[in-house]
């Protein structure tokens, strides 16, 4: 039969006793909350153990949102993990929760959220795009590197946010920088600076003068309007560097 609430409360109790079943692991990314403990548990092994126990032959999910939904379906809270949530601002966790509640697809689900934080198969193709490099520092540490959408999650539709060409591979303080619209790139794929940071600092963090960037036309198609907002914040005070 279809399990239900109630399996899953039973679920609980059963990986409290005994563990995580064999040939489950932590999840990296997710928590189920058992509401009465507030103890989190891996969806996937939960939604596993559940079926087991109500002897629900259907397919569990292979993970992610094919294995929350169902879980979130039954009235179960599905939170980040920790890590993630405090690595996450708020509006990046507003924006997951906008996505866990849409009707679309659970892959996509799955894409876009991992695109929101900057992993998954948007990170990846950033990093095959830009060589495994920072596009400016040319630094290749990867756990420093920030797959940054151009055009803002804000102002861009689904497949928008999910488009390679709307990202570039940029270093963790770069990152920050254009993302707050300080620093932007010209149509010759040069660095625009506002005047607030100095070339001093600039070279602090790893940015020497000259280099530019290789933009392809659809990417400069997403940089035109982000060249707009760094041109209202900026006053046009600004240099290239």
């Amino acid at each position: 039969m279809p399990f239900s609430a109630e399996h899953v409360k039973q679920a609980f109790q059963a990986i409290r006793e005994n563990g995580i079943p064999e040939g489950f692991i932590h999840s990296r990314k997710w928590d189920i909350i058992d509401p009465e403990t507030g103890d989190p548990f891996p969806p996937k092994a939960v939604l596993w153990k559940a079926k087991q126990l109500a002897e629900d032959e259907s397919p569990s999910g292979g993970g992610g949102w094919p294995t929350n939904d169902p879980l979130i379906a039954l009235g179960f809270e599905i939170r980040l993990k920790p890590n993630l949530a405090i690595s996450a601002t708020t509006e990046v966790t507003s924006d997951i929760t906008d996505i866990f509640q849409s009707d679309i697809d659970a892959t996509t689900k799955q894409r876009l959220v991992d695109a929101r934080l900057g992993q998954g198969q948007f990170r990846e193709q950033l990093l095959e795009i830009w060589n495994g490099k920072c596009a400016i520092t040319y630094c290749d540490i990867k756990v420093i590197l920030r797959a940054s959408h151009v055009k803002p999650w804000s102002q861009s539709h689904n497949q928008q946010r999910l488009d390679p060409a709307n990202g570039i591979l940029l270093a963790a303080s770069i990152d920050a920088l254009f993302d707050k619209f300080i620093i932007t790139f010209t149509e010759a794929g040069a660095l625009r600076v506002n005047r607030s940071v100095s070339e001093s600092a600039l070279k602090n963090l790893g940015v020497h003068a000259g280099r530019h960037i290789h933009i392809a036309p659809r990417t400069e198609e997403y940089l035109v309007s982000h060249r707009e907002k760094f041109n209202q914040i900026s006053h046009g005070q600004f240099y290239d560097f």
